[in-house]
């Protein structure tokens, strides 16, 4: 079903067993198409993988200092992109699945993989005494989160945060209207696809209530991918976010 407009919530069961079924996919030549969906098209996997990674991660400004938190890890693909060296990586996914392959993929001592509901991050961060992280990382998760637990998200996520942290996000976004996937069947993965594209402005409006009054800004915003043959839908798009809170 396709749903214009209209707020409707996606289920997170069948969102679960659809990243099950991604996860029994797994290839280690073509590893990123898990999550980034094109089976069939490894070179626009690694095409749209590498325009990401060159395009956002000199965003992140990373350093020694760095504590990267990156919920919505999937099998670590960001974990990979950073080979600067930084104190810290924590990834976190709702998947136990792809969780199991993160860590499979991983010798660093200092990266840790755990599975984490949306609405648990401060639970489950806790129960492994982890905290405190200066960098954030947001890479196509929100479209999986019911506007109901957005601002429970969000306002968790902001407590894992130091004074100064930066917040990366790369989320799909609705172009002029909100669509709603809801159980859609999807040729490209043979399998039903749930999902949320918001507007810019629906995002920026979640924002506002539990990061912007919280001493977060927006500090550079716009789309991810200029290239025309990495934009291959009609309805929705790549954009991008680096929102930052500087406190003394």
């Amino acid at each position: 079903m396709r749903v214009k407009e209209k707020i409707e919530n996606i289920d997170y069961n069948e969102t679960k067993e659809f990243f099950k079924n991604r996860a029994g996919k797994f290839k280690t030549d073509n590893p990123y198409a898990v999550t980034m969906y094109q089976d069939h098209n490894e070179k626009l996997v690694r095409e749209r993988n590498k325009k990401e990674v060159q395009k956002l991660k000199p965003l992140l400004e990373l350093s020694e200092q760095s504590r990267i938190l990156d919920v919505g890890c999937g099998i670590g693909r960001w974990g990979d992109a950073i080979s600067e060296k930084i104190e810290e990586y924590c990834g976190l996914d709702f998947s136990s699945d792809l969780i199991k392959i993160a860590k499979s993929r991983t010798e660093k001592s200092n990266y840790f993989f755990y599975e984490s509901e949306v609405t648990e991050i401060e639970k489950v961060l806790a129960k492994n005494k982890k905290k405190n992280y200066n960098t954030i990382l947001l890479m196509g998760i929100l479209m999986y989160i019911n506007d109901e637990d957005m601002g429970i998200f969000l306002e968790q996520l902001e407590h894992q945060c130091m004074e100064q942290t930066r917040i990366c996000i790369r989320e799909p976004i609705g172009l002029g209207e909100r669509l709603t996937l809801k159980d859609f069947f999807s040729e490209d993965l043979n399998d039903n696809y749930n999902a949320i594209y918001r507007t810019r402005d629906e995002l920026v409006h979640f924002f506002e209530e539990e990061l912007f009054q919280k001493g977060f800004q927006i500090e550079q915003e716009g789309f991810l991918f200029q290239e025309q043959g990495l934009n291959n839908r009609t309805e929705t798009t790549q954009y991008y976010f680096i929102l930052q809170r500087w406190r003394a």
